[in-house]
Formats: structure tokens, C-alpha cells, sequence
């Protein structure tokens, strides 16, 4: 953000003959003041010069309101393109909100709309005695400073109660310029919990996720393909990571990208505690942590994301919003994350999971062995492209057309579930073994029956899916018609 235009100092002498001569002007101009409501019954729309400072030039901000009090101060002098940089004095290593400039900004130069009345003997009934009034104190580097009072919002709150401290004179001012000063000191700290890059193309590669929770007995893993970097590399899948644990899996792009990159621009509902203790981070269950999100990217920063179990908090219309206490490593911080927010908490390796099986290009197939029951099929394959395949069945060669139509229909295997603990003790229905040309892949699944209407799949032995049972029917009768001319079936639901 570029230096606002510097405007011009008032000396303290000019200054004076300045708001002498508005007095003139506002005693002969007079607002009538409706002494039920206390609100102005203006005659001029003429606004009034309280302070003329530039907001850069401003060092510090004194503020005692209804949560407390606490200290603005400068961080950072303008420069040719920056302006000041403010912070909560003892959280400068922490990053601030946006709105702690408009401190500084809205009241360092400022306007009254109106004077609702002069010598005024009942401040409380404007919100501006000293049990009501929010009490500001500004200083600027050449030593000045200036002072007031922040009282109730006019009917409508479009403007405020004002008055300048150790005057009796009451304005309405406009409520935008004051309202940031009723806030308490975290409300100033920044909700992003970790910054997003600037553009897409600033955005470091994740080269790993991790998510370990105390509700799942494995570590839910991501990792970045390699392959996804080779432009002739057709997977099947369009996902540049694969779920490796705890089970191998391609992921579905729209649910695993919040998991994957999710943590880039994560924003807190709330600050809970800035610069927390020991017995902070105990009472939050960030000690011993409910679960951990681990982001590892290729730019050699490791984010670690820590949060307690979850909460409910209940705002003030009674709605209820369940939230975690989260930390991230490096950051002094306890923030309230909304559970909607925070994906790793929940989510499981189904949520993620592509439903898609098989990945390997059609081209890239070495041998596939197919069988369901007493029915089996086998394919060898060498091909580049469509052009040059050469695709053998039973040691005869086979139509390569059709066999493109028959793994068109294995790669619409779809898996319902992730299932880790699938009972494999019982009989092996089916069983496909794929090969790759290039020897990159050597992967055999097998089908198990769970009960009439699932079966249990298995990848090189380990319990990974579920699918209906159905499926295992429509796939035997494609093997039975291959040599045929009929078209292959599609569907089994």
C-alpha cells in the first residue's frame, strides 16, 4: 500500500486560532439538541476539523474501553511505498489484522458531523461519562497528542457520540471511524492461522500430508506423484498425489485438495490466547494433542498443525458451533478453528479416496490376468499408442480394439468404501493381475464376499475396498462375450 499523501501539521498556536474561530462559527450556527432523544437537530451540514495529523506520524495509541485496556504502537516508520505498521504493544512478533491501521488512519485526521451540545452537564446520557466512555489517547512524533472520548451510537448508528477528552462539547461522528476502538486487543491479532501465497504460481509443491488422529489407529498419508510431472504419463487419474497410507489409493481431486492445501489461507473463527502459557496450552489439550496435520512442501518449510478435541461453543441467538483449540508450530498462538474449517479433524481415507481402481493407461498394460470363477481371461500387450498395439489372448492374437473396450470397462471398477479390516479368510471369487510394460507397476487384487450383496477387495493381500457384489456377475459375462461381437455391459447397481 503506497504512503498516503502526507497533509499538512496545524502548529500548536495556528491550531488554536483554528478551532477558536469555528467556535465562532458553531455558536452562531447551533444545532437545536432534542433534549428526550439527545440527538442533534442539525442546521448545518457544514462538517468540523477536530485533528489534523498524518496517520503515519502517529507513534502510539493509548485505549481503555469495556474489555480493557492496551497499547497500539508504531513497528515500522512509512517509507516511499509502505505506510506505518502497527501492533498490540508486547505481541509485535505476532501478525495484526488489517483493521489496526484504521486507528490510526480514521482518527489521526478527523471530522465531525455535527455539534449536539456545547457545555454539556449530562455526559451519561451520551454514553461519554467515565463509567461509558471509551478513553483514546493518540501521540504523534513531534510530540503531540490528542485525546477523547467515544460514547453510545446516535438512533440508526450511521454516528457516535464523541467528545474530545477534558471538554464538555458533544459531536456526532461518524460510527466507521470508531467502532474498531470498542474492540478487544486480540480482536486486532490476525485469524490467518498461515498465510496463502500471493498467485497460484507462488504455491510450493505439498510433497507429503499427513494426518494422525487418536480416533484412527493409522496415519492417513498423501504423496505427491512424481508422475504427475511427465507430460506423457496418463494415469487414469487427475490428482497429482496418491493416498499411500493406510491403504494405496488415488484420490478424487475435489475432496483431497482442502486436505492437501487446505492449510495455505486456514482462517480462526476467534484468537484464544496470544503468547499462551503451559497451563494455556494444557487446558487447550495441545500438550498431547487430539490430532496432527503434517505438511511437508519442496520449498523446505514443514507446517505442523497441532488441535485439542472438540467443543461446542454457543453464541448469543442460541446457534452452536463446533470448534477445535489449534496451534500451528512457530506461531505463538492458540486460535478457535470452526470444525468446518479444519478438515483434518474429521476426515477419513474414504473421504479422499477416488472411487477409481485402476489408474494405468490402456497402452501401458504389460499382461492382465483376469478370472472369475471357473471363467478367466489373459492379455499381453506391447504398444505405444492405439496405432502400433500388438495385443495377444491365450497365446492367440486378439482384436486390440476390443481389448481397449474390455480394460475401458476394468477401469470403471469402482470401490464404495475403504475398508482396512476386511476378513480375507474366506473364499477368493475373483482376481485381477496387472502388469505395466515398463515393470514401474506388478498388482494383483482380489475379490472376497462379505455378505450377499459385498465383496471385500484386496490389493497385493492387504484388506483396501469394498464394492457390490454385482460387479463380479457383469465382469464374468464380459469375459464370457469377448470373442464375440455383443457389447460389453456397464452397469451393475
Amino acid at each position: 500500500m503506497m504512503r498516503k499523501k502526507t497533509l499538512g501539521l496545524i502548529g500548536g498556536g495556528v491550531l488554536v486560532a483554528a478551532l477558536a474561530a469555528v467556535t465562532v462559527v458553531l455558536l452562531q450556527t447551533a444545532p437545536e439538541t432534542d433534549e428526550d432523544s439527545g440527538t442533534a437537530q442539525e442546521s448545518s451540514t457544514e462538517s468540523i476539523v477536530l485533528t489534523q495529523q498524518d496517520a503515519n506520524d502517529v507513534t502510539s495509541i493509548d485505549v481503555t474501553n469495556a474489555t480493557g485496556s492496551f497499547q497500539v504502537v508504531r513497528t515500522a516508520e512509512a517509507t516511499e511505498d509502505e505506510d506505518a505498521a502497527f501492533a498490540i504493544a508486547g505481541w509485535e512478533d505476532l501478525t495484526m489484522d488489517t483493521t489496526i491501521r484504521t486507528l490510526a488512519n480514521n482518527t489521526a485526521s478527523m471530522e465531525a458531523d455535527a455539534v449536539v451540545e456545547e457545555n454539556c452537564t449530562d455526559l451519561e446520557k451520551f454514553g461519554l461519562d467515565d463509567a461509558q466512555a471509551t478513553q483514546v489517547e493518540l501521540h504523534f512524533a513531534d510530540g503531540t497528542s490528542y485525546a477523547f472520548r467515544v460514547g453510545s451510537e446516535v438512533s440508526g448508528g450511521d454516528t457516535t457520540y464523541f467528545a474530545e477528552a477534558d471538554s464538555d462539547t458533544v459531536y456526532t461522528v461518524k460510527t466507521s471511524y470508531l467502532a474498531n476502538f470498542e474492540k478487544a486487543d486480540v480482536d486486532f491479532i490476525s485469524t490467518t492461522i498461515l498465510a496463502a501465497p500471493a498467485s497460484e504460481e507462488a504455491y510450493p509443491t505439498v510433497e507429503t500430508l499427513t494426518v494422525a488422529r487418536s480416533d484412527m489407529s493409522y496415519l492417513l498419508e498423501l504423496d505427491y506423484d512424481e508422475t504427475a510431472e511427465d507430460s506423457d504419463s496418463m494415469s487414469g487419474t487427475i490428482s497429482t498425489h496418491q493416498m499411500v497410507s493406510p491403504v494405496e489409493a488415488y484420490l478424487n481431486v475435489d475432496d483431497s485438495t482442502p486436505v492437501i492445501t487446505g492449510m495455505f489461507g486456514l482462517t480462526a473463527e476467534s484468537v484464544l490466547t496470544p503468547h499462551p502459557t503451559e497451563t494455556d496450552i494444557q487446558a487447550a489439550g495441545l500438550d498431547e494433542p487430539f490430532g496432527t496435520a503434517t505438511m511437508v512442501c519442496d520449498d523446505g518449510n514443514t507446517y505442523v498443525l497441532r488441535f485439542g478435541e472438540a467443543y461446542t461453543v454457543t453464541d448469543d441467538a442460541g446457534s452452536q458451533t463446533t470448534c477445535y483449540a489449534v496451534m500451528l508450530d512457530g506461531v505463538d498462538v492458540i486460535y478457535q478453528v470452526a470444525q468446518e474449517d479444519l478438515v483434518w479433524a474429521t476426515v477419513t481415507p474414504t473421504d479422499v479416496a477416488s472411487k477409481l481402481i485402476f489408474g494405468t493407461y490402456v497402452w501401458d498394460v504389460g499382461t492382465l490376468e483376469v478370472s472369475v470363477g471357473d471363467v478367466s481371461i489373459d492379455f499381453s500387450v506391447q504398444a505405444t499408442g492405439k496405432d502400433d498395439a500388438q495385443v495377444t489372448s491365450g497365446g492367440e492374437t486378439a482384436d486390440s480394439e476390443r481389448y481397449r473396450q474390455f480394460y475401458s470397462f476394468l477401469l470403471n471398477t469402482t470401490a464404495e468404501t475403504v475398508e482396512l479390516d476386511g476378513d480375507t479368510t474366506g473364499e477368493v471369487l475373483a482376481e485381477i493381475h496387472l502388469t505395466t510394460q515398463d515393470g514401474t507397476l506388478d498388482q494383483t487384487l482380489q475379490f472376497y464376499a462379505l455378505d450377499d450383496f459385498t465383496c471385500l477387495i484386496t490389493k497385493d493381500g492387504v484388506s483396501a475396498y469394498t464394492c457390490r457384489r454385482s460387479y463380479l456377475d457383469v465382469l464374468q459375462h464380459n469375459i464370457e462375450i469377448f470373442d464375440t461381437t455383443e457389447d460389453f455391459r456397464t452397469n451393475w447397481s
